[in-house]
């Protein structure tokens, strides 16, 4: 099964929008055709993000959401820190996760992760391309 790192913007994109990050969630929720890869600081900033008033979540959507993650997710703890992305620090910890979980690619929609392009040949998908990857039907619009 492809080991796949969600950055937060595609996580609460995939929440919150029905969009092409909708149907990253869906492909990793419903049909169980990837497995998220997160760390501790991963899984602490999507809980973050996603409890924040604006986007209007029940507790029991975000709680539900993390205990997905938890269950079906691969946990890792890096042990190397990554220092790539410089512009925005918090950054590097999707990096860490994905380099520590040999992860397939990581999939974001922040231009720090994209302008990379790649890091340690684990290529940085946009989620329109990660679905192009995955073969799913009908990506050209959303």
């Amino acid at each position: 099964m492809l080991r796949v790192v969600l950055d937060t913007s595609t996580v609460v994109s995939g929440i919150i929008v029905d969009g092409v990050s909708a149907r990253v969630i869906d492909l990793l929720i419903e049909q169980r055709r990837f497995q998220a890869v997160f760390s501790d600081e991963i899984l602490r900033e999507y809980e973050d993000v996603l409890r924040r008033p604006r986007f209007r979540l029940s507790p029991q959507i975000v709680n539900s959401l993390l205990a997905f993650f938890e269950t079906h997710g691969l946990k890792v703890t890096p042990q190397n820190l990554v220092q790539a992305i410089t512009d925005d620090p918090s950054d590097n910890k999707f990096l860490a996760a994905a380099k520590e979980a040999g992860a397939d690619c990581i999939v974001s929609g922040d231009k720090h992760l994209l302008s990379l392009g790649k890091f340690e040949d684990i290529p940085i998908l946009n989620s329109r391309q990660f679905l192009q990857m995955m073969h799913v039907a009908g990506t050209s619009t959303g």
